[in-house]
């Protein structure tokens, strides 16, 4: 299948909020759960989704979390990343232990 001027298509974030294109997305793995679950994720806002393919490529991402309750990426308190960032003994704020991205928040940049 041939893309208009050779060029691939660009995949874009599902979530309002965040909505930002990109080439391929990022693969997470959460290493808290047994056994652990790797997901495709945006790479920008780090928002899980699923993913479409067809002929072998990936054509397209879909929303797969809250896609009732949360329209968008969480909005942070302090900023996403934050407790990658925060030292092993620091206390975990109650909101980020209520926030639906606190996995991937705390996810090492590898």
């Amino acid at each position: 299948m041939q893309h208009l001027h050779g060029h691939r298509q660009k995949l874009k974030c599902p979530y309002k909020g965040c909505g930002k294109s990109f080439d391929k997305p990022s693969v997470l793995t959460d290493s808290s759960s047994t056994p652990r679950q790797t997901y495709y994720a945006c790479p920008y806002c780090m928002s899980k989704f699923d993913i479409v393919v067809e002929n072998l490529k990936i054509v397209d991402v879909k929303a797969t979390e809250y896609p009732k309750v949360f329209d968008s990426p969480a909005k942070c308190a302090r900023y996403f990343g934050f407790l990658n960032t925060a030292p092993k003994d620091a206390v975990i704020p109650d909101e980020c232990l209520i926030c639906p991205k606190v996995l991937q928040c705390s996810v090492k940049n590898r």
